[in-house]
Protein backbone atom coordinates (compact mmCIF):
# COMPACT_ATOMS: atom_id res chain seq x y z
CA UNK A 1 0.00 0.00 0.00
CA UNK A 2 2.79 2.42 0.99
CA UNK A 3 4.76 1.54 -2.14
CA UNK A 4 1.70 2.21 -4.31
CA UNK A 5 1.21 5.60 -2.63
CA UNK A 6 4.86 6.59 -3.20
CA UNK A 7 4.66 5.54 -6.83
CA UNK A 8 1.47 7.55 -7.34
CA UNK A 9 3.00 10.59 -5.63
CA UNK A 10 6.08 10.39 -7.83
CA UNK A 11 3.86 10.23 -10.88
CA UNK A 12 1.96 13.30 -9.74
CA UNK A 13 5.20 15.21 -9.27
CA UNK A 14 6.29 14.30 -12.80
CA UNK A 15 2.94 15.45 -14.22
CA UNK A 16 3.24 18.77 -12.38
CA UNK A 17 6.79 19.30 -13.61
CA UNK A 18 5.75 18.44 -17.16
CA UNK A 19 2.90 20.93 -16.92
CA UNK A 20 5.27 23.67 -15.79
CA UNK A 21 7.67 22.85 -18.61
CA UNK A 22 4.88 23.02 -21.16
CA UNK A 23 3.72 26.37 -19.78
CA UNK A 24 7.19 27.91 -20.13
CA UNK A 25 7.10 30.50 -22.93
CA UNK A 26 9.21 29.67 -25.95
CA UNK A 27 11.64 32.26 -27.29
CA UNK A 28 14.19 32.49 -30.05
CA UNK A 29 17.44 34.44 -30.16
CA UNK A 30 19.67 35.65 -32.94
CA UNK A 31 22.46 38.05 -33.81
CA UNK A 32 21.59 40.61 -36.44
CA UNK A 33 23.41 43.37 -38.32
CA UNK A 34 21.94 46.87 -38.22
CA UNK A 35 22.69 49.73 -40.57
CA UNK A 36 23.53 52.93 -38.67
CA UNK A 37 24.48 55.89 -40.83
CA UNK A 38 27.39 54.79 -43.00
CA UNK A 39 28.32 52.01 -40.56
CA UNK A 40 26.97 48.65 -39.48
CA UNK A 41 26.96 47.06 -36.05
CA UNK A 42 25.74 43.86 -34.42
CA UNK A 43 22.83 43.47 -32.04
CA UNK A 44 21.44 40.61 -29.98
CA UNK A 45 17.73 39.91 -30.41
CA UNK A 46 15.43 37.81 -28.24
CA UNK A 47 11.79 37.40 -29.15
CA UNK A 48 8.78 35.26 -28.27
CA UNK A 49 7.76 32.47 -30.63
CA UNK A 50 4.63 33.30 -32.62
CA UNK A 51 3.41 36.01 -34.94
CA UNK A 52 2.60 38.63 -32.33
CA UNK A 53 2.34 41.52 -32.62
CA UNK A 54 4.58 42.16 -29.62
CA UNK A 55 5.81 45.39 -28.01
CA UNK A 56 9.53 46.12 -28.38
CA UNK A 57 12.24 47.01 -25.88
CA UNK A 58 15.74 48.34 -26.55
CA UNK A 59 18.08 46.84 -23.92
CA UNK A 60 21.15 49.02 -23.37
CA UNK A 61 24.46 47.73 -22.04
CA UNK A 62 26.45 48.76 -18.98
CA UNK A 63 29.93 50.19 -19.46
CA UNK A 64 31.16 46.59 -19.70
CA UNK A 65 29.64 46.15 -23.14
CA UNK A 66 27.17 43.69 -24.65
CA UNK A 67 28.01 40.80 -22.32
CA UNK A 68 26.10 37.70 -21.25
CA UNK A 69 24.16 39.50 -18.49
CA UNK A 70 22.70 42.01 -20.94
CA UNK A 71 21.79 39.15 -23.28
CA UNK A 72 20.12 37.33 -20.39
CA UNK A 73 18.10 40.46 -19.66
CA UNK A 74 16.98 40.57 -23.30
CA UNK A 75 15.87 36.94 -22.97
CA UNK A 76 14.02 37.86 -19.77
CA UNK A 77 11.92 40.39 -21.65
CA UNK A 78 11.27 37.96 -24.50
CA UNK A 79 9.92 35.50 -21.93
CA UNK A 80 7.57 38.27 -20.80
CA UNK A 81 6.22 38.77 -24.32
CA UNK A 82 8.43 41.54 -25.72
CA UNK A 83 10.79 41.65 -28.68
CA UNK A 84 14.07 42.75 -27.11
CA UNK A 85 17.01 44.13 -29.04
CA UNK A 86 20.37 44.78 -27.37
CA UNK A 87 22.67 46.94 -29.53
CA UNK A 88 26.42 46.41 -29.37
CA UNK A 89 27.43 50.03 -28.77
CA UNK A 90 31.12 49.13 -28.53
CA UNK A 91 31.05 47.41 -31.93
CA UNK A 92 32.54 44.11 -30.83
CA UNK A 93 34.43 44.97 -27.64
CA UNK A 94 33.58 43.74 -24.14
CA UNK A 95 35.37 44.50 -20.87
CA UNK A 96 35.74 42.56 -17.64
CA UNK A 97 38.10 45.00 -15.90
CA UNK A 98 37.00 48.47 -14.72
CA UNK A 99 39.99 50.20 -16.32
CA UNK A 100 39.16 48.76 -19.74
CA UNK A 101 35.46 49.52 -19.30
CA UNK A 102 36.30 53.13 -18.45
CA UNK A 103 38.42 53.42 -21.59
CA UNK A 104 35.69 51.94 -23.77
CA UNK A 105 33.02 54.19 -22.30
CA UNK A 106 35.19 57.30 -22.60
CA UNK A 107 36.01 56.42 -26.20
CA UNK A 108 32.39 55.93 -27.23
CA UNK A 109 31.23 58.92 -29.32
CA UNK A 110 27.87 60.05 -27.93
CA UNK A 111 26.53 60.94 -31.35
CA UNK A 112 27.37 57.47 -32.68
CA UNK A 113 25.78 55.79 -29.68
CA UNK A 114 22.55 57.76 -30.10
CA UNK A 115 22.58 57.05 -33.83
CA UNK A 116 22.99 53.34 -33.13
CA UNK A 117 20.13 53.45 -30.61
CA UNK A 118 17.88 55.23 -33.10
CA UNK A 119 18.78 52.58 -35.67
CA UNK A 120 17.72 49.91 -33.15
CA UNK A 121 14.32 51.60 -32.80
CA UNK A 122 14.11 51.80 -36.61
CA UNK A 123 14.75 48.06 -36.74
CA UNK A 124 12.08 47.30 -34.17
CA UNK A 125 9.55 49.57 -35.87
CA UNK A 126 10.14 47.92 -39.25
CA UNK A 127 10.08 44.31 -38.03
CA UNK A 128 7.01 42.20 -38.71
CA UNK A 129 5.34 41.18 -35.50
CA UNK A 130 6.46 44.25 -33.55
CA UNK A 131 4.05 46.99 -32.52
CA UNK A 132 5.81 50.09 -33.81
CA UNK A 133 3.82 52.35 -31.47
CA UNK A 134 4.73 50.27 -28.41
CA UNK A 135 8.48 50.65 -27.92
CA UNK A 136 10.35 51.13 -24.66
CA UNK A 137 13.93 51.10 -23.47
CA UNK A 138 15.97 50.14 -20.44
CA UNK A 139 19.63 50.56 -19.54
CA UNK A 140 22.01 50.09 -16.63
CA UNK A 141 24.97 52.26 -15.58
CA UNK A 142 26.16 53.96 -18.78
CA UNK A 143 23.15 52.41 -20.47
CA UNK A 144 20.82 54.00 -17.93
CA UNK A 145 22.02 57.41 -19.05
CA UNK A 146 21.62 56.45 -22.69
CA UNK A 147 18.10 55.17 -22.02
CA UNK A 148 17.16 58.68 -20.92
CA UNK A 149 19.09 60.31 -23.76
CA UNK A 150 17.49 58.17 -26.45
CA UNK A 151 14.08 58.94 -24.95
CA UNK A 152 14.88 62.66 -25.15
CA UNK A 153 15.94 62.28 -28.78
CA UNK A 154 13.38 59.80 -30.12
CA UNK A 155 9.66 60.47 -29.55
CA UNK A 156 8.82 56.90 -30.60
CA UNK A 157 10.07 55.67 -27.21
CA UNK A 158 7.01 55.42 -24.96
CA UNK A 159 8.54 54.12 -21.74
CA UNK A 160 12.01 54.49 -20.26
CA UNK A 161 13.64 52.60 -17.40
CA UNK A 162 16.94 54.08 -16.28
CA UNK A 163 18.89 52.01 -13.78
CA UNK A 164 21.53 54.05 -11.94
CA UNK A 165 22.42 56.09 -15.02
CA UNK A 166 23.48 59.76 -15.21
CA UNK A 167 20.49 62.06 -14.68
CA UNK A 168 19.42 65.32 -16.31
CA UNK A 169 18.18 68.14 -14.10
CA UNK A 170 18.03 71.01 -16.62
CA UNK A 171 14.35 71.76 -17.32
CA UNK A 172 15.07 72.94 -20.87
CA UNK A 173 16.89 69.71 -21.71
CA UNK A 174 13.98 67.66 -20.38
CA UNK A 175 11.41 69.42 -22.59
CA UNK A 176 11.55 66.94 -25.52
CA UNK A 177 10.86 63.94 -23.27
CA UNK A 178 7.65 62.10 -24.15
CA UNK A 179 8.33 58.72 -22.55
CA UNK A 180 7.09 57.75 -19.12
CA UNK A 181 10.01 57.23 -16.74
CA UNK A 182 10.80 54.62 -14.09
CA UNK A 183 14.00 55.25 -12.15
CA UNK A 184 16.07 52.62 -10.31
CA UNK A 185 18.87 53.99 -8.12
CA UNK A 186 20.89 53.06 -5.03
CA UNK A 187 21.17 55.25 -1.95
CA UNK A 188 24.86 54.37 -1.57
CA UNK A 189 25.78 55.15 -5.19
CA UNK A 190 28.77 57.50 -4.95
CA UNK A 191 28.67 58.48 -8.62
CA UNK A 192 24.99 59.40 -8.69
CA UNK A 193 24.15 60.79 -5.23
CA UNK A 194 20.63 60.37 -3.88
CA UNK A 195 20.11 64.12 -3.55
CA UNK A 196 20.85 64.57 -7.25
CA UNK A 197 18.37 61.82 -8.07
CA UNK A 198 15.70 63.64 -6.08
CA UNK A 199 16.54 66.85 -7.94
CA UNK A 200 16.07 64.90 -11.18
CA UNK A 201 12.71 63.61 -9.98
CA UNK A 202 11.54 67.12 -9.09
CA UNK A 203 12.77 68.47 -12.43
CA UNK A 204 10.73 65.83 -14.28
CA UNK A 205 7.62 66.75 -12.33
CA UNK A 206 8.20 70.49 -12.71
CA UNK A 207 8.58 69.99 -16.45
CA UNK A 208 5.25 68.17 -16.50
CA UNK A 209 6.71 64.82 -17.50
CA UNK A 210 5.15 61.44 -16.77
CA UNK A 211 6.90 59.66 -13.90
CA UNK A 212 5.99 56.17 -12.75
CA UNK A 213 8.33 56.26 -9.75
CA UNK A 214 11.90 57.17 -8.90
CA UNK A 215 13.21 54.47 -6.55
CA UNK A 216 16.23 54.98 -4.33
CA UNK A 217 17.02 51.68 -2.60
CA UNK A 218 18.53 51.83 0.87
CA UNK A 219 21.74 49.89 1.29
CA UNK A 220 22.22 49.59 -2.47
CA UNK A 221 25.15 50.98 -4.41
CA UNK A 222 25.96 51.45 -8.06
CA UNK A 223 25.46 48.32 -10.15
CA UNK A 224 23.40 46.53 -7.49
CA UNK A 225 21.20 44.66 -9.98
CA UNK A 226 23.93 42.57 -11.63
CA UNK A 227 24.56 39.25 -9.84
CA UNK A 228 27.88 37.43 -9.68
CA UNK A 229 28.85 35.43 -12.74
CA UNK A 230 31.69 33.15 -13.73
CA UNK A 231 33.23 36.01 -15.71
CA UNK A 232 32.81 38.77 -13.12
CA UNK A 233 32.10 39.02 -9.42
CA UNK A 234 30.01 41.92 -8.15
CA UNK A 235 30.30 42.89 -4.50
CA UNK A 236 27.60 45.54 -5.02
CA UNK A 237 24.90 42.99 -5.87
CA UNK A 238 21.90 43.42 -3.59
CA UNK A 239 19.48 40.55 -4.16
CA UNK A 240 16.54 42.01 -2.24
CA UNK A 241 16.72 45.39 -3.97
CA UNK A 242 17.34 43.77 -7.36
CA UNK A 243 14.31 41.50 -7.02
CA UNK A 244 12.08 44.42 -6.12
CA UNK A 245 13.47 46.45 -9.01
CA UNK A 246 12.75 43.63 -11.47
CA UNK A 247 9.17 43.36 -10.22
CA UNK A 248 8.66 47.07 -10.76
CA UNK A 249 10.33 46.99 -14.19
CA UNK A 250 8.20 44.09 -15.43
CA UNK A 251 4.98 45.70 -14.19
CA UNK A 252 5.97 49.05 -15.69
CA UNK A 253 6.53 47.66 -19.18
CA UNK A 254 3.27 45.70 -19.04
CA UNK A 255 1.35 48.82 -17.99
CA UNK A 256 2.98 51.15 -20.50
CA UNK A 257 3.45 48.89 -23.54
CA UNK A 258 0.81 46.18 -23.28
CA UNK A 259 -2.27 48.07 -22.13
Amino acid sequence: MQRTFVTALAGLVLVCLAGKAQAQPQIKTMEITIKSGDEEYKAFVAMPEGKGPFPGIVVIQEWWGLNDWIKENAKHFAMKGFVAIAPDLYHGKVATEPKVAQELMSGLPKDRALRDLKAAVDKLASTDGVQKDKIGCIGWCMGGGYALQMSLNDPRVKSCVMCYGPVVTDLDKLKPLQAKVLGIFGEDDKGIPADKVRTFEQALKTAGKSVEKINIYKGAGHGFMRPDSAAMKNAAYNEKAANDAWQQIDAFFVNTLKQ
